[in-house]
């Protein structure tokens, strides 16, 4: 009889100490969801473009495994109602040969931000973090309004 064993993957043994790295340095959110369709907020990205949508009453906020990429091969734009990411790099030597990779990814942005505010960070592990302040929701005010008498 065969026992087949899983040998553990760079993300078994990686990503969780991503996660404490960027909780120790302020930068990662318990809070986020990892699978938003899901609603499943245990899940944990688990491969290379996987990606983390939280949108709260502060902020827009998208977390992207890049892993493969150097932060000079990813391009990220924006035309104010969306957020395109486009990572691509050249034929390159691995382990098994050459691999040559290319992901884009859009996001929607919901309509109360502020494209203005867009900012983005990729630390040493390739994890991709895009943040967009909402506008500042404005205070109620009374207006009076005459009242005409015909």
């Amino acid at each position: 009889m065969f026992r087949i064993v899983r040998q553990p993957d760079y993300f078994d043994e990686v990503l969780p100490l991503v996660r404490l790295a960027d909780e120790l340095a302020g930068g990662y959110d318990p809070g986020y969801n990892c699978n938003v369709s899901s609603g499943d907020s245990r899940a944990v990205a688990r491969r290379y473009g996987d990606s983390e949508v939280h949108n709260t009453d502060k902020e827009f906020r998208v977390r992207m495994d890049l892993h493969h990429y150097k932060p000079e091969e990813v391009k990220i734009t924006s035309d104010n109602t969306k957020i395109t990411i486009n990572a691509k790099h050249e034929e390159k030597q691995d382990n098994h040969g050459y691999v040559s990779r290319e992901i884009t990814r859009i996001y929607k942005l919901p309509e109360n931000v502020d494209p203005s505010s867009i900012s983005s960070t990729m630390n040493a592990h390739g994890i991709l973090n895009i943040k967009v302040q909402k506008k500042a929701l404005e205070e109620p005010k009374e207006t009076p309004i005459p009242v005409t008498f015909k």
